[in-house]
């Protein structure tokens, strides 16, 4: 989508000068009209709500600015959230000692699903220690179908 192309130069930009990152960037359609929505992410500390408004005054203020989107449309900025999705070695590293849920493509010790505390990730696998047993597993990152962080209790 050709659209995209600025979107995301636009949402880098300002992020960028704001100090944060773009986790996700999405235009779709919501009740019969036009909703851009941009995930804000900061690996220095959580996203509050004052960082999603700050972020949605000056984005918002460029795109209508430089009439990027045709017609009329609803921004959403927001934040990945504490069960955010896990998405390469990167996150992995930086959410080690967290609670972590692994779904797997092929099974290890017959498990599809493991949830437990991250001890380590390298460039090619995240080690997992399982919340119920203790048991650890190196997990291959291509072995990987979906990962989310999960919020501890």
């Amino acid at each position: 989508m050709k659209l995209m192309d600025p979107l995301n130069r636009l949402a880098k930009e300002v992020a960028t000068e704001l100090g944060y990152e773009i986790y996700a960037l999405d235009l779709k359609r919501y009740r019969g009209k036009q909703q851009l929505v941009v995930t804000i992410d900061n690996e220095k500390a959580s996203i509050s709500l004052d960082d999603c408004k700050k972020f949605s005054e000056r984005f918002g203020r460029i795109l209508d600015e430089e009439n990027v989107i045709e017609g009329s449309y609803e921004l959403v900025v927001q934040s990945p959230g504490v069960e955010r999705d896990l998405r390469n070695p990167g996150d992995y590293a930086r959410f080690t000692g967290k609670l972590a849920k692994l779904i797997l493509k092929s099974p290890l010790d017959n498990r599809t699903v493991l949830v437990g505390i991250i001890e380590q990730a390298s460039e090619s696998t995240v080690t997992i220690r399982e919340k119920d047993t203790g048991k650890i597993y190196g997990v291959a990152y291509e072995n990987i179908k979906r990962a989310n962080l999960k919020l501890e209790f």
